[in-house]
């Protein structure tokens, strides 16, 4: 959650979630679709990306720029003005 260890996700050729704690293993299978794990998020196969602190809140995509000016990825933030649906069981 607090991203003192690192990971990294993207996405394959065939449209596959490709998760690891080794930037070449996913850098190898997702090109240019690697990028850093979302600090202080978790990601499940029912619900997606969330945020530990704000789990019921969507996540907002933000382009990443690099220095030249293409985008590289995205990074994500809470949208406190956006609710997740609720599809688990009520508490």
């Amino acid at each position: 959650a607090d991203g003192s260890v690192p990971f990294f996700w993207g996405t394959d050729a065939d449209g596959n979630l490709v998760l690891s704690d080794e930037i070449e293993t996913v850098t190898k299978s997702c090109g240019k679709s690697s990028a850093p794990f979302p600090k202080g998020c978790f990601f499940t196969t029912s619900g997606g990306l969330s945020s530990f602190e704000h789990p019921l809140n969507e996540l907002k995509p933000v382009p990443r720029v690099d220095s030249s000016g293409h985008v590289c990825g995205a990074t994500f933030k809470v949208d406190a003005e956006a609710k997740k649906e609720s599809t688990g069981m009520p508490r």
